[in-house]
């Protein structure tokens, strides 16, 4: 058992990034956007924005880390406007990021943030990974 996931032929941290910068288009469904929009205001009374990276791990070699944050990261990011809520993504996750819809499922078995990327070629039988 390798890096603690058994059966798994990547291991955490070890999926190579492109390399490829591209202008990143990514969008939210209403219902993702409305619940994103109740969990931050709960959290922050004035600016806050969605920041989506992507991390080396799981089944298939990546795994999306969603935060809402208050302040911007550092330079070297992008940021789209979905629905009226700032998305901040970094310039190296856009080649991974790119025409992915995030959406929100309300189901007590596996609910949460859902993302639909058409560009992955593989996926974990959790969902929670892409390659």
């Amino acid at each position: 058992m390798e890096d603690g996931y058994a059966g798994c032929a990547v291991g955490i941290y070890t999926a190579a990034k492109p390399k490829e910068v591209v202008f990143c288009n990514l969008s939210l469904t209403e219902e993702a956007a409305k619940t994103l929009s109740s969990m931050a205001a709960q959290q922050y009374e004035g600016n806050w924005y969605l920041y989506i990276t992507i991390v080396g791990g799981g089944c298939s070699g990546y795994l999306y880390d969603v935060q809402i944050l208050d302040k911007h990261p550092p330079d070297m990011t992008q940021v789209i406007v979905s629905r009226d809520i700032e998305i901040v993504i970094n310039v190296d996750d856009s080649t991974l990021l790119n025409e992915i819809e995030i959406d929100w499922d309300d189901s007590l078995m596996g609910g949460g943030l859902k993302f639909r990327n058409p560009n992955a070629t593989k996926t974990c039988s959790c969902g929670i990974s892409f390659k």
